[in-house]
Parts: structure tokens; sequence; C-alpha cells
């Protein structure tokens, strides 16, 4: 539970509660079918799990659909770029319409991650982020935020560059950031919703973009480049 919410802290986690069971429920057929395809896909583990920072810097373990072909030895970037080769034909399949996600609803039961909240990421990543943009870790993680529709609407298809990660960290992941910050300063249960509706529109293609580009005025003064690695 997010700490100093008091009452608004204990409806949201309620809420999470219902909706990840309801979500589950429905989604079950969908889930076992996506499974069967990452296993006829590329032969493997059917789930990806990563370290992921989560409320107040603590490190939890994040649960996907893997989607990616099975390696040893070093993964690679931490960041997918568009038509990443590590990436199997099914799980772009996957990805494209967010399936992979669906385990993650057992990290918001579990209360490591919410519905709505910034994106909970790689500790390395975390290790660079600014003293302004901690402040994304003074709420739970979640599935979508202002900054994931930013990045589904008009960030993600731009990286194609043979540096992904660096394009990422430098270029996208501080207008991300900053969308994130304007949202904890702000963010009520009716936001929340808001930002929940625009992420569904998005996925399903029934709005596009789900971001609106005038939001980017209101979170200037947050945007900052990442510290750098050896920082």
């Amino acid at each position: 539970m997010d700490a100093g919410e008091g009452n608004g802290a204990l409806t949201r986690r309620l809420v999470d509660i219902l909706l990840a069971c309801t979500a589950l429920l429905l989604s079950s057929p969908l889930f076992l079918a996506a499974s069967l395809a990452v296993l006829i896909g590329n032969p493997g583990p059917v789930f990806y799990r990563a370290p992921r920072v989560g409320l107040h810097g603590k490190v939890f373990t994040m649960v996907k659909l893997r989607t990616m072909y099975v390696r040893s030895g070093d993964g690679g970037s931490v960041i997918t770029a568009a038509e990443d080769v590590r990436v199997f034909p099914a799980g772009r399949w996957l990805r494209r319409l967010r399936l992979d996600e669906l385990p993650q609803l057992l990290n918001i039961l579990r209360g490591d991650m919410s519905f709505v909240g910034p994106r909970a990421r790689d500790p390395k990543v975390v290790e660079r982020y600014t003293d302004l943009h901690r402040e994304t870790l003074n709420v739970l993680p979640g599935l979508t935020s202002p900054g994931t529709l930013y990045y589904l609407s008009h960030a993600e298809q731009t990286l194609v560059t043979d540096d992904p990660e660096r394009e990422y960290h430098d270029r996208i992941l501080p207008v991300k950031l900053a969308l994130d910050i304007e949202y904890v300063r702000s963010r009520t249960l009716l936001t929340d919703i808001g930002v929940a509706l625009r992420a569904l529109a998005t996925v399903l293609r029934i709005r596009r973009p789900g971001f609106d580009p005038a939001d980017l005025d209101k979170v200037r003064p947050f945007i900052q480049p990442m510290r750098t690695a050896s920082a």
C-alpha cells in the first residue's frame, strides 16, 4: 500500500484486487492460448521473470509471458527495440496485443504493482535516476501510466537504431519519467480511471493516440537527462 495516502490507498488496493481477480477469471482462456503460443513459438519456459524496482526502491520479481528466444549467457539490452531479433514471431504478436503482460495480474494481487502507476524498471536503469526521477518510486508501479501511453503512441516504433538502449535513455525515458512525475504529484482515483481507459482504447485501437501531446507542455520543467552510468 502506498505510504501516506490513507483511505485513498486502501480504496485503490481493494479496487486492484477486485479487478485483478475478475481479469484473471475472464482472461483465463486467453491466458492459456497465449501460453501455448509461447511453447509452440519457441519451446522453453512459458514465463519470463525479471527483477524490477517497485515502491520506495524495493526490488521484486515481475512476471511476463516470455516473448524472446531462449538463449544462454547475457540476454543483451534491457530495452526491446522495434523488430528486435531476439523476439520470436509468436512473441511479437503477443507483445503487439500486450498479452505478454497478463501474468502481471499476479503481481498486482501480491501487492507488488497496481493497474495504474509508473512502469517498474530494471535496477540498472533506476541507478541512473536523478532525485527528481526517483519521485516515481513513491507509488506502486503499474501496468500503464501517462509515460507508458506516450511510449506506446509516439516512441516505441522509433527505437530502430543500432543502439536502442542509449537512444531510449537519452531521448525517450526522460520524457516518460517527466510525465509520470506529474502524474504522481497530482494523481487521484479519477485520474487513474482516465489513464486506464485511454490505455484500453490504445491497445484496442479504438483511439489513437492514447496520449495527448498537449500533456508535454505541462511537464517540460520535469524533463531531466538520466545520470551517466558511472555517476
